[in-house]
């Protein structure tokens, strides 16, 4: 068998070498090629055989034949754990790979070992040096304490205990549990106090395995063995603690302490914020998406059968508990809702609707998984658990390959078009969907929502007291039991009144920017529906949830400009003979469609896209008029608001 054995590694080897030959000419076999992709794969499998070829020589030494034995375990454990991790990981090996990694790296690997344990009992049997017998293993406690005494054999501490237990079994006894975990419905905070336990056992598995290699190795040269193997054990064994303690510093103590705190329920992200609405049909969801957040979620669809949907407002939060709050989501078919903004983790849970709908500057943004100390094999098993969720949801592939290849430290906010077209939103909203305002449980909270928006410092400034005037107009109106778009109605007409004044006033240039700035955001508009255009028309739709931010910026300077300008020294009415003069020369230019849509706006209410058509004609007809003429059609038409 040693003769035959050894025959079997040159012949190996002679096939390496011609494939290493072939690989140079590039005309190596698909599946040879795949197997040894480059040089470092050759000099590993010519390793595998040519170490073991040298020990099965009628000259090697014990000590060779002790490390050649050793060797050849580990190449036999690498083919034997290698494919399982691989499946474990989720990864799919092809019957041919399979194959060729049993032909060339199992089959030999076994037959070397079987050799070279031969050769070493033959050479044991020929020793006259009599060996102390061993002391009594029997029974698992008496294996334990044996291990960490140091009495077993070098080869079984390490090979066995520290390789095969220590590791091998840890990691797939980590990973199965990881996998049982996640497909189960366990809190979160079960699964932190779970993966305290499981970190704590590791731990304490490693420290009995390590001791018992370094006592074993320590003994090894006294029982007979080679020094080398020894000196090389030690040396393992020191670069595996060394890299234990730059694991926990960087790895396990972050994740350690994170767990902790998950376990004992003091998360570092708060539970998300729920609030309902009037009607008891939407559910507010603000802020982090931390532990426990399902628990009061669930708790608030049962006091709440009549919700149809969700809003959202989070930057993100805990995997799972989103994971958890989506399944209720989807069980109950309800629908999913975003003005401000959803990113990370509320991704999960926005995806999960029936009907999810954002609005034209909702910001939904995606990126990689993240959590303290995760990093390496980790991160890439929880960012391949976020693109098998995505694909669940049916996004497209090049949609998740962009979103799971964004680093957590960044965010990807796809545009309106990347979201429609990936599925990410079925409808786009025109905003007031949730109803935010109207659902404060306060004056106090009414009036600092309202002094965090630009737009209401801006009338502020115009007008001071403003902001007091407008909390104070929706808290009464809410105690009074008025329906929210009464409420709606209420402010919107409050908060005109303010810029149509400071408007009618406005000089020339501001009047034209004025012009220019309103035609653009009226073909906006009616690029997401002609009733979109309308109430822009009517002045009820919201600029900030729905316009393109470059028009949204000039809207905010423009009214800046016009709350800061001095009056004009003389206005002009739609009854002043300048106006009749200019409105015949714009009269010209329309056509007869435009002229008799614009004569009367209310007979086209229920013709949302000829009264949008009608006025976008209006407009860019007064912007193509003379100066002296386009400012008196202006004038007029501000005297008319």
């Amino acid at each position: 068998m040693i003769k035959f054995t050894r025959l079997t590694n040159l012949l190996l080897m002679i096939l390496l070498v011609l494939v290493a030959l072939l690989q140079i000419m590039g005309k190596s076999p698909d599946r040879l090629g795949a197997f040894f992709p480059a040089w470092p794969g050759l000099l590993m499998f010519a390793s595998a055989y040519f170490i073991p070829w040298c020990a099965l020589s009628d000259t090697a030494k014990p000590g060779l034949l002790n490390f050649a034995k050793g060797y050849t375990a580990l190449v036999l454990m690498f083919a034997i754990i290698g494919p399982v991790c691989v499946v474990l990981n989720g990864e799919v090996i092809s019957i041919p790979t399979a194959l060729m990694g049993v032909s060339l790296v199992g089959l030999p690997a076994l037959l070397n070992f079987l050799a070279l344990n031969q050769k070493l009992t033959q050479l044991h049997a020929f020793s006259c040096t009599v060996q102390t017998a061993p002391p009594s293993q029997s029974g698992t406690g008496n294996y334990i304490k044996a291990h960490w005494r140091g009495q077993l054999s070098l080869g079984k501490s390490f090979w066995l205990n520290g390789v095969g237990i220590g590791n091998l079994l840890a990691a797939l006894m980590v990973t199965g549990l990881a996998r049982l975990m996640e497909a189960s419905d366990t809190s979160l905070r079960i699964l932190a106090g779970v993966s305290l336990l499981g970190f704590a056992i590791a731990v304490l598995v490693w420290l009995w395995s390590i001791t018992g290699i370094i006592r074993s190795a320590s003994k090894h040269t006294a029982r007979g063995g080679s020094g080398l193997v020894a000196g090389l054990t030690l040396l393992l064994a020191f670069f595996n603690i060394l890299g234990m303690l730059l694991n926990a510093s960087s790895s396990y103590v972050p994740q350690m302490k994170e767990f902790a705190m998950l376990a004992s329920g003091h998360d570092s992200m708060k539970r998300v914020e729920i609030s309902t609405s009037d009607k008891g049909d939407v559910l507010q969801l603000r802020g982090t998406i931390g532990e426990g957040s399902m628990a009061s979620f669930a708790d608030a669809l049962k006091k709440n059968p009549q919700v149809k949907t969700v809003s959202l407002s989070s930057p993100g939060g805990r995997l799972r508990e989103a994971q958890q709050i989506a399944k209720l989501i989807k069980s109950g078919q309800l629908n999913t809702y975003v003005e401000g903004e959803c990113s990370s983790a509320c991704t999960y849970v926005f995806l999960a609707g029936k009907d999810r709908a954002a609005t034209p500057n909702a910001h939904i943004g995606f990126h990689q998984p993240s959590f303290p100390g995760i990093g390496g094999a980790e991160l890439a098993v929880a960012t391949d658990s976020m693109a098998k969720h995505y694909r669940a949801a049916n996004l497209p592939e090049d949609f998740i390959q962009i979103a799971i290849h964004t680093k957590a430290e960044g965010m990807w906010y796809p545009n309106r078009e990347e979201m429609v077209k990936a599925g990410v939103i079925t409808r786009v909203s025109l905003g007031g969907e949730d109803n935010a305002l109207f659902n404060m449980q306060s004056r106090e909270e009414v009036f600092k929502d309202l002094s965090n928006s630009t737009v209401w410092r801006n009338y502020e400034r115009r007008a001071p007291g403003k902001i007091n005037e407008v909390a104070d107009l929706i808290w009464t109106m809410k105690l009074a039991g008025k329906d929210r778009q009464t409420i709606q109605d209420a402010v919107t007409l409050a908060s005109r009144d303010v810029y149509l004044r400071a408007l009618k006033s406005a000089p020339d240039d501001l009047l034209d920017e004025y012009a220019q700035l309103l035609s653009e955001q009226l073909e906006s508009a009616r690029q997401l529906s002609p009733q979109a255009c309308t109430k822009l028309i009517q002045g009820t739709l919201s600029i900030q949830r729905t316009m393109p931010e470059e028009l949204i910026k000039r809207d905010t300077v423009l009214l800046e400009k016009i709350m800061a300008s001095k009056p004009r020294s003389r206005s002009y009415t739609m009854a002043s003979k300048e106006f009749a003069t200019s409105a015949r020369k714009l009269q010209d230019l329309m056509s007869p469609l435009q002229r008799q849509i614009t004569a009367n706006l209310e007979a086209y209410a229920n013709q949302p896209i000829l009264q949008c058509e009608g006025v976008i004609g209006l407009y860019s007809k007064i912007l193509r008029m003379q100066d002296a003429d386009r400012h008196v059609i202006l004038s007029a038409l501000m005297q008319a608001k």
